[in-house]
Protein backbone atom coordinates (compact mmCIF):
# COMPACT_ATOMS: atom_id res chain seq x y z
CA UNK A 1 0.00 0.00 0.00
CA UNK A 2 1.41 3.43 -1.12
CA UNK A 3 1.54 6.34 1.49
CA UNK A 4 0.95 9.86 0.61
CA UNK A 5 3.28 11.73 -1.27
CA UNK A 6 4.96 8.36 -2.84
CA UNK A 7 5.05 7.57 -6.76
CA UNK A 8 4.94 3.79 -7.81
CA UNK A 9 8.38 3.80 -10.07
CA UNK A 10 7.98 1.91 -13.46
CA UNK A 11 10.62 0.52 -15.67
CA UNK A 12 10.13 0.22 -18.92
CA UNK A 13 11.08 -3.24 -20.88
CA UNK A 14 14.55 -1.93 -22.16
CA UNK A 15 15.45 -0.62 -18.94
CA UNK A 16 14.82 -4.10 -17.38
CA UNK A 17 16.57 -5.67 -19.74
CA UNK A 18 19.55 -3.50 -19.27
CA UNK A 19 19.77 -4.17 -15.50
CA UNK A 20 19.23 -8.13 -16.17
CA UNK A 21 22.10 -8.29 -18.99
CA UNK A 22 24.56 -6.55 -15.93
CA UNK A 23 23.53 -9.62 -13.76
CA UNK A 24 25.40 -13.25 -13.06
CA UNK A 25 23.40 -15.94 -14.44
CA UNK A 26 22.19 -17.62 -10.87
CA UNK A 27 20.49 -13.81 -10.79
CA UNK A 28 19.49 -14.12 -13.86
CA UNK A 29 17.40 -17.73 -12.84
CA UNK A 30 16.37 -16.08 -9.66
CA UNK A 31 14.40 -13.50 -11.51
CA UNK A 32 12.88 -15.79 -13.73
CA UNK A 33 10.42 -15.92 -10.19
CA UNK A 34 9.57 -12.05 -10.02
CA UNK A 35 6.82 -11.91 -12.21
CA UNK A 36 6.10 -12.88 -15.48
CA UNK A 37 7.41 -10.03 -17.53
CA UNK A 38 10.84 -10.60 -16.49
CA UNK A 39 10.25 -14.35 -16.76
CA UNK A 40 9.39 -13.76 -20.66
CA UNK A 41 12.63 -11.27 -21.16
CA UNK A 42 15.15 -13.44 -19.34
CA UNK A 43 13.70 -17.02 -21.18
CA UNK A 44 13.86 -14.61 -24.36
CA UNK A 45 16.83 -15.99 -27.22
CA UNK A 46 18.04 -13.16 -27.77
CA UNK A 47 18.44 -11.59 -24.56
CA UNK A 48 20.06 -15.42 -23.59
CA UNK A 49 22.46 -14.53 -26.28
CA UNK A 50 23.40 -11.34 -25.53
CA UNK A 51 23.62 -12.56 -21.96
CA UNK A 52 25.70 -14.76 -22.70
CA UNK A 53 28.02 -12.50 -25.22
CA UNK A 54 28.57 -10.15 -22.18
CA UNK A 55 29.72 -12.50 -19.51
CA UNK A 56 33.23 -12.31 -18.30
CA UNK A 57 36.26 -14.82 -19.21
CA UNK A 58 37.31 -17.06 -16.39
CA UNK A 59 39.81 -19.75 -16.90
CA UNK A 60 39.14 -23.74 -15.61
CA UNK A 61 40.95 -25.18 -12.40
CA UNK A 62 40.98 -28.28 -11.11
CA UNK A 63 41.73 -28.51 -7.19
CA UNK A 64 43.21 -31.68 -5.44
CA UNK A 65 39.28 -31.87 -4.33
CA UNK A 66 39.00 -33.40 -8.07
CA UNK A 67 36.34 -30.74 -8.73
CA UNK A 68 35.73 -27.66 -11.54
CA UNK A 69 36.00 -24.10 -10.46
CA UNK A 70 36.94 -21.17 -12.25
CA UNK A 71 39.21 -18.31 -11.75
CA UNK A 72 38.29 -14.69 -13.39
CA UNK A 73 40.92 -13.84 -16.27
CA UNK A 74 40.11 -9.78 -14.92
CA UNK A 75 43.32 -7.27 -15.70
CA UNK A 76 42.38 -4.69 -13.14
CA UNK A 77 42.19 -6.96 -10.31
CA UNK A 78 45.51 -7.14 -8.33
CA UNK A 79 44.55 -10.50 -6.27
CA UNK A 80 47.12 -12.73 -6.97
CA UNK A 81 46.00 -15.61 -5.46
CA UNK A 82 43.78 -18.07 -6.99
CA UNK A 83 41.04 -17.78 -4.13
CA UNK A 84 40.57 -14.66 -4.81
CA UNK A 85 36.96 -14.80 -7.20
CA UNK A 86 37.40 -18.54 -7.47
CA UNK A 87 34.50 -20.26 -7.30
CA UNK A 88 32.70 -23.96 -7.60
CA UNK A 89 31.25 -25.19 -10.84
CA UNK A 90 30.78 -28.74 -10.83
CA UNK A 91 31.94 -32.27 -9.68
CA UNK A 92 32.52 -34.82 -12.21
CA UNK A 93 34.00 -37.45 -10.58
CA UNK A 94 32.88 -40.44 -9.46
CA UNK A 95 32.78 -40.97 -5.81
CA UNK A 96 31.85 -44.03 -3.95
CA UNK A 97 32.65 -44.71 -0.09
CA UNK A 98 35.33 -46.32 0.68
CA UNK A 99 37.31 -46.53 -2.97
CA UNK A 100 38.99 -44.60 -5.01
CA UNK A 101 37.75 -41.29 -6.56
CA UNK A 102 37.72 -41.84 -10.02
CA UNK A 103 38.65 -38.32 -12.33
CA UNK A 104 36.03 -37.76 -15.09
CA UNK A 105 38.52 -35.47 -17.08
CA UNK A 106 37.57 -31.89 -18.67
CA UNK A 107 38.60 -31.87 -22.30
CA UNK A 108 36.50 -28.63 -23.94
CA UNK A 109 34.97 -25.58 -22.98
CA UNK A 110 32.66 -23.47 -25.52
CA UNK A 111 30.41 -21.54 -25.13
CA UNK A 112 29.49 -22.05 -21.77
CA UNK A 113 29.16 -25.82 -22.26
CA UNK A 114 31.69 -28.45 -20.94
CA UNK A 115 32.92 -31.66 -22.78
CA UNK A 116 34.09 -34.39 -20.00
CA UNK A 117 35.07 -37.94 -20.82
CA UNK A 118 33.77 -40.51 -18.83
CA UNK A 119 35.78 -42.81 -20.55
CA UNK A 120 37.30 -43.30 -23.69
CA UNK A 121 34.65 -43.02 -27.05
CA UNK A 122 31.90 -42.01 -23.94
CA UNK A 123 31.28 -38.37 -23.69
CA UNK A 124 29.02 -36.38 -21.65
CA UNK A 125 28.34 -32.83 -22.81
CA UNK A 126 27.01 -30.33 -20.18
CA UNK A 127 26.02 -26.57 -19.17
CA UNK A 128 27.61 -25.83 -15.39
CA UNK A 129 24.79 -22.74 -15.12
CA UNK A 130 21.32 -24.83 -15.89
CA UNK A 131 22.74 -27.68 -14.52
CA UNK A 132 22.04 -30.09 -17.70
CA UNK A 133 24.15 -32.80 -18.99
CA UNK A 134 23.90 -35.70 -21.77
CA UNK A 135 26.12 -37.48 -23.33
CA UNK A 136 27.57 -37.58 -27.27
CA UNK A 137 26.74 -40.32 -29.37
CA UNK A 138 28.85 -43.40 -28.06
CA UNK A 139 32.07 -44.57 -30.07
CA UNK A 140 32.22 -48.44 -29.77
CA UNK A 141 35.72 -48.29 -30.12
CA UNK A 142 38.49 -50.64 -28.95
CA UNK A 143 39.67 -46.79 -28.01
CA UNK A 144 39.16 -43.14 -29.30
CA UNK A 145 41.48 -40.20 -28.98
CA UNK A 146 38.91 -36.89 -28.74
CA UNK A 147 40.55 -34.44 -31.23
CA UNK A 148 37.60 -30.72 -30.78
CA UNK A 149 35.06 -29.63 -30.15
CA UNK A 150 33.45 -27.05 -32.47
CA UNK A 151 29.93 -25.37 -33.25
CA UNK A 152 29.08 -26.28 -37.07
CA UNK A 153 28.28 -23.43 -38.52
CA UNK A 154 25.61 -24.81 -41.38
CA UNK A 155 23.69 -26.64 -39.27
CA UNK A 156 24.45 -24.84 -35.71
CA UNK A 157 25.76 -28.00 -34.23
CA UNK A 158 27.79 -28.67 -31.42
CA UNK A 159 30.00 -31.51 -32.35
CA UNK A 160 33.39 -33.76 -31.10
CA UNK A 161 35.83 -34.60 -33.22
CA UNK A 162 37.60 -38.35 -32.49
CA UNK A 163 40.14 -40.52 -33.77
CA UNK A 164 38.48 -44.21 -33.14
CA UNK A 165 40.48 -47.16 -33.26
CA UNK A 166 38.25 -50.49 -34.46
CA UNK A 167 38.85 -53.92 -34.86
CA UNK A 168 38.03 -54.96 -38.21
CA UNK A 169 37.90 -58.59 -39.62
CA UNK A 170 40.72 -61.14 -38.42
CA UNK A 171 41.71 -58.89 -35.58
CA UNK A 172 43.15 -56.00 -37.39
CA UNK A 173 42.71 -52.77 -35.85
CA UNK A 174 41.82 -49.48 -38.24
CA UNK A 175 41.60 -46.05 -37.63
CA UNK A 176 39.59 -43.63 -38.32
CA UNK A 177 37.91 -40.06 -37.58
CA UNK A 178 34.70 -39.78 -36.69
CA UNK A 179 31.94 -36.75 -35.57
CA UNK A 180 29.77 -36.85 -32.91
CA UNK A 181 27.32 -34.15 -33.31
CA UNK A 182 25.01 -33.50 -29.95
CA UNK A 183 21.44 -34.73 -29.96
CA UNK A 184 22.39 -37.38 -32.76
CA UNK A 185 22.35 -41.20 -31.84
CA UNK A 186 24.86 -42.47 -33.80
CA UNK A 187 28.47 -41.14 -34.20
CA UNK A 188 29.47 -40.78 -38.20
CA UNK A 189 32.33 -42.13 -39.73
CA UNK A 190 34.76 -39.66 -41.69
CA UNK A 191 37.93 -40.65 -43.68
CA UNK A 192 40.49 -42.55 -42.36
CA UNK A 193 43.04 -41.49 -39.36
CA UNK A 194 46.70 -41.71 -39.12
CA UNK A 195 47.89 -45.36 -37.38
CA UNK A 196 50.26 -43.51 -35.76
CA UNK A 197 48.20 -42.97 -32.47
CA UNK A 198 48.82 -40.24 -29.50
CA UNK A 199 49.17 -42.80 -27.24
CA UNK A 200 50.60 -40.62 -24.59
CA UNK A 201 49.99 -37.14 -25.00
CA UNK A 202 46.58 -37.52 -27.24
CA UNK A 203 45.14 -34.17 -29.44
CA UNK A 204 46.11 -31.32 -28.12
CA UNK A 205 43.54 -28.26 -27.49
CA UNK A 206 42.90 -27.00 -30.80
CA UNK A 207 42.50 -23.52 -31.69
CA UNK A 208 38.76 -23.15 -34.14
CA UNK A 209 39.59 -20.06 -36.56
CA UNK A 210 38.09 -19.10 -39.24
CA UNK A 211 35.68 -22.80 -39.15
CA UNK A 212 38.86 -24.32 -39.11
CA UNK A 213 40.02 -26.53 -36.01
CA UNK A 214 43.90 -25.93 -36.13
CA UNK A 215 46.82 -28.33 -33.98
CA UNK A 216 50.23 -27.08 -33.34
CA UNK A 217 51.75 -30.27 -31.42
CA UNK A 218 51.18 -33.77 -30.90
CA UNK A 219 48.84 -34.80 -33.50
CA UNK A 220 50.00 -37.85 -34.82
CA UNK A 221 51.58 -37.01 -38.14
CA UNK A 222 53.47 -33.47 -37.01
CA UNK A 223 56.81 -36.10 -36.87
CA UNK A 224 56.72 -37.37 -39.96
CA UNK A 225 55.62 -33.84 -41.56
CA UNK A 226 58.45 -31.71 -40.24
CA UNK A 227 56.18 -29.77 -37.53
CA UNK A 228 53.49 -29.00 -40.23
CA UNK A 229 50.33 -27.54 -38.81
CA UNK A 230 46.99 -30.05 -38.97
CA UNK A 231 44.04 -28.29 -40.10
CA UNK A 232 40.56 -29.54 -40.20
CA UNK A 233 37.57 -27.75 -42.03
CA UNK A 234 34.52 -28.13 -40.22
CA UNK A 235 32.28 -27.02 -42.92
CA UNK A 236 34.01 -29.23 -45.79
CA UNK A 237 34.96 -32.07 -43.20
CA UNK A 238 38.68 -32.24 -44.68
CA UNK A 239 41.75 -32.20 -43.43
CA UNK A 240 45.15 -30.41 -44.69
CA UNK A 241 48.73 -29.37 -43.20
CA UNK A 242 50.26 -25.66 -42.97
CA UNK A 243 53.58 -24.11 -42.46
CA UNK A 244 54.56 -23.43 -39.02
CA UNK A 245 55.74 -20.34 -37.93
CA UNK A 246 60.15 -20.39 -38.08
CA UNK A 247 61.51 -21.74 -34.89
CA UNK A 248 58.64 -23.99 -34.38
CA UNK A 249 58.98 -27.13 -32.31
CA UNK A 250 56.76 -29.35 -30.52
CA UNK A 251 56.52 -26.91 -27.58
CA UNK A 252 54.47 -24.17 -30.22
CA UNK A 253 51.39 -22.98 -28.77
CA UNK A 254 48.71 -21.46 -31.27
CA UNK A 255 46.13 -18.86 -29.82
CA UNK A 256 43.80 -16.00 -31.03
CA UNK A 257 43.54 -12.80 -30.21
CA UNK A 258 40.84 -10.56 -29.74
CA UNK A 259 41.11 -9.46 -32.83
CA UNK A 260 40.27 -12.54 -34.92
CA UNK A 261 44.50 -12.83 -36.08
CA UNK A 262 45.60 -16.61 -35.21
CA UNK A 263 48.85 -16.15 -33.43
CA UNK A 264 52.07 -19.02 -32.58
CA UNK A 265 54.08 -18.79 -29.44
CA UNK A 266 57.85 -20.36 -29.73
CA UNK A 267 60.31 -20.45 -27.21
CA UNK A 268 63.50 -19.32 -28.72
CA UNK A 269 65.10 -19.93 -25.18
CA UNK A 270 64.17 -20.48 -21.90
CA UNK A 271 63.89 -16.84 -21.28
CA UNK A 272 62.62 -15.50 -24.96
CA UNK A 273 59.07 -15.62 -26.48
CA UNK A 274 58.33 -15.16 -30.02
CA UNK A 275 54.93 -14.03 -31.27
CA UNK A 276 54.17 -14.79 -34.62
CA UNK A 277 50.88 -13.45 -36.64
CA UNK A 278 49.90 -15.65 -39.52
CA UNK A 279 48.84 -13.90 -42.36
CA UNK A 280 46.38 -15.30 -45.05
CA UNK A 281 47.01 -15.54 -48.71
CA UNK A 282 50.66 -14.92 -48.57
CA UNK A 283 52.24 -18.82 -50.31
CA UNK A 284 55.72 -17.29 -49.39
CA UNK A 285 55.85 -16.79 -45.75
CA UNK A 286 52.65 -16.50 -44.30
CA UNK A 287 54.27 -15.91 -40.49
CA UNK A 288 55.39 -12.68 -39.29
CA UNK A 289 57.11 -12.19 -36.32
CA UNK A 290 54.89 -9.69 -34.18
CA UNK A 291 57.17 -9.31 -31.25
CA UNK A 292 59.85 -10.69 -29.27
CA UNK A 293 59.18 -10.91 -25.11
CA UNK A 294 61.80 -11.26 -22.54
CA UNK A 295 60.04 -13.60 -20.16
CA UNK A 296 60.84 -15.20 -16.66
CA UNK A 297 62.57 -18.08 -16.64
CA UNK A 298 60.41 -21.12 -15.71
CA UNK A 299 59.98 -22.42 -12.22
CA UNK A 300 62.00 -25.29 -11.35
CA UNK A 301 60.88 -28.65 -11.51
CA UNK A 302 58.37 -27.16 -14.39
CA UNK A 303 59.14 -28.24 -18.11
CA UNK A 304 60.50 -25.18 -20.34
CA UNK A 305 57.19 -24.91 -22.35
CA UNK A 306 54.50 -22.96 -23.01
CA UNK A 307 50.49 -22.88 -23.38
CA UNK A 308 49.25 -19.30 -24.22
CA UNK A 309 45.73 -18.11 -24.54
CA UNK A 310 44.64 -14.42 -24.86
CA UNK A 311 43.29 -12.52 -21.88
CA UNK A 312 40.00 -12.05 -23.92
CA UNK A 313 39.54 -8.36 -22.64
CA UNK A 314 40.36 -6.46 -25.52
CA UNK A 315 43.85 -5.21 -23.87
CA UNK A 316 46.52 -7.75 -26.25
CA UNK A 317 47.36 -9.42 -23.32
CA UNK A 318 48.08 -13.13 -22.73
CA UNK A 319 48.32 -15.33 -20.12
CA UNK A 320 51.31 -17.59 -20.60
CA UNK A 321 51.82 -20.75 -18.44
CA UNK A 322 52.97 -24.36 -18.78
CA UNK A 323 52.29 -27.96 -17.84
CA UNK A 324 51.39 -28.68 -14.46
CA UNK A 325 53.07 -25.12 -13.36
CA UNK A 326 50.84 -23.47 -10.53
CA UNK A 327 51.85 -20.32 -11.48
CA UNK A 328 50.59 -17.92 -14.72
CA UNK A 329 51.61 -14.89 -16.11
CA UNK A 330 50.14 -12.20 -17.65
CA UNK A 331 51.86 -10.32 -20.44
CA UNK A 332 50.55 -7.13 -21.94
CA UNK A 333 51.58 -7.44 -26.02
CA UNK A 334 51.45 -3.75 -26.41
CA UNK A 335 53.61 -2.59 -23.93
CA UNK A 336 55.90 -5.64 -23.97
CA UNK A 337 56.35 -6.71 -20.18
CA UNK A 338 54.39 -8.82 -17.81
CA UNK A 339 51.50 -7.15 -15.95
CA UNK A 340 51.11 -9.76 -13.11
CA UNK A 341 52.23 -12.98 -11.81
CA UNK A 342 49.45 -15.53 -10.68
CA UNK A 343 49.86 -18.15 -8.06
CA UNK A 344 47.53 -20.97 -8.21
CA UNK A 345 47.79 -23.86 -5.39
CA UNK A 346 46.12 -26.31 -8.45
CA UNK A 347 46.89 -26.45 -11.92
CA UNK A 348 45.52 -24.03 -14.56
CA UNK A 349 43.46 -25.95 -17.37
CA UNK A 350 43.85 -22.87 -20.09
CA UNK A 351 40.79 -23.82 -20.67
CA UNK A 352 38.70 -20.56 -21.09
CA UNK A 353 34.72 -20.85 -19.82
CA UNK A 354 31.80 -17.99 -19.99
CA UNK A 355 28.51 -18.26 -18.46
CA UNK A 356 25.46 -19.03 -20.60
CA UNK A 357 22.08 -19.68 -20.56
CA UNK A 358 21.41 -20.09 -23.85
CA UNK A 359 18.74 -23.40 -24.36
CA UNK A 360 20.00 -26.23 -26.28
CA UNK A 361 17.44 -28.84 -27.71
CA UNK A 362 19.85 -31.77 -27.13
CA UNK A 363 19.21 -31.51 -23.72
CA UNK A 364 15.78 -32.47 -23.77
CA UNK A 365 16.45 -35.39 -25.60
CA UNK A 366 14.13 -38.48 -24.32
CA UNK A 367 16.71 -41.35 -23.42
CA UNK A 368 20.28 -40.53 -22.64
CA UNK A 369 21.91 -43.58 -22.26
CA UNK A 370 21.38 -45.66 -19.53
CA UNK A 371 24.89 -45.91 -18.09
CA UNK A 372 25.13 -41.93 -18.14
CA UNK A 373 27.22 -40.84 -14.68
CA UNK A 374 25.91 -37.94 -13.37
CA UNK A 375 27.43 -34.73 -12.52
CA UNK A 376 27.10 -32.23 -8.96
CA UNK A 377 26.57 -29.02 -10.15
CA UNK A 378 26.71 -25.36 -7.87
CA UNK A 379 24.05 -24.70 -5.76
Amino acid sequence: METPGQHKVVLCDDAVVEILLRLPSKSVLRCRAVCKSWLRITTDPSFLATHAARRPREMLVFPESLTVSTMPLSLDDDNSTEEDGRRFLCDPTERHPGSIAIWRKVLYSLDGLLVVQQRPGFYIVCNPMTRQWTNLPVLACVTAFPCGFYLHGPSGEYRLLCHGVVEEEAGECKDYYYILSAGATEPRRLARAPADRPTIMGYPVPVCHRGALLWSSCHPIAARTGGMILAFHTVHEMFGLLSPPPGATMMTSLFELDDGGICAATMACVTQLDIWTFVHNCAVEPWTLRLRLQVSPPNAGFLVMSTVISAGDGSSSILVGGPGCPVVRLYDLKEKKMRKEVHCRSAPSFLVFSESLVSHSFFDRPAPHPKLASIKFHL
